[in-house]
């Protein structure tokens, strides 16, 4: 039990650096695509309420559209900074590539940001798995959240400091509104099981929800945290402010 203990802290001591180094500067960009990757990650997460700032937390895996309508699928903030990083650098970001780009100035003035393409799903501060299937359902999240969720956080430092709360331990059990439930052993089975659900089901009322308890790892400090109830997700996310 105790090794294995040992062995988790190591694997979230380096996710926690991996994810510090691909938010930060190295030798390959310029504080340009530092910018960038904040302004993108700041715009998709405000747009929906989500992240360490919003009511939401974001299932991965998603789906990111570039600006040149290539797409790439993600499973983490880590991969999705890293493709977004890439992106912009071969296209007229960070001063390599994307020769066909004339940029006067700031280059982030007239380059686009990639966005997510729906659906996506997020968890509630409930407990609930609501999938958005368009601008104005995700608008309608926000809504929900608050309208103005990140109060007087802009993008700068975001993506170091803001992305998520938690990641959820699996596996999970998921209850669905007519009572039936279904464990999931990953987040790819997860938004398998989610996907069908809503094709099967294109009328419901109601969303699936987790079945507590649920373990998550937090963010600040790779700690495991026991989560009981809807009322304990709750204030998990409202510590996370």
């Amino acid at each position: 039990m105790h090794k294995n203990w040992l062995k988790v802290s190591v694997l979230l001591f380096v996710a926690t650096i991996a994810a510090f180094v691909a938010c930060n500067k190295d030798n390959t960009s310029s504080q340009t695509a530092q910018d960038y990757l904040d302004q993108t990650l700041f715009s998709i997460q405000e747009r929906g309420g989500m992240g360490k700032y919003g009511c939401y937390e974001l299932i991965f895996p998603v789906t990111i559209n570039f600006p040149d309508s290539t797409t790439q699928e993600v499973n983490s903030y880590d991969e999705m900074l890293n493709a977004i990083r890439t992106w912009f650098q071969a296209n007229g970001g960070g001063g390599t590539g994307g020769g066909h780009h004339h940029h006067h100035g700031n280059p982030l003035d007239s380059l686009p940001h990639p966005t997510l393409a729906f659906p996506v799903s997020v968890l509630s501060p409930d407990g609930e798995i609501i999938t958005v299937n368009n601008e104005s359902e995700l608008h309608d999240l926000k809504v929900a959240c608050g309208g103005g969720t990140f109060g007087h956080h802009d993008h700068h430092g975001h993506c170091q400091n803001a992305l998520s709360c938690f990641d959820i331990q699996f596996p999970i059990t998921i209850q669905f509104p007519d009572s039936t439930t279904a464990t999931v052993a990953d987040q790819a089975a997860l938004h398998t099981l989610l996907h069908d659900w809503k094709q099967n089901n294109p009328g419901a009322s109601g969303h699936p929800e987790i079945v507590f308890p649920i373990e998550v790892v937090l963010k600040v400090d790779g700690s495991v945290v026991t989560v009981s109830s809807k009322q304990e997700l709750h204030d998990l996310k409202e510590s996370c402010h």
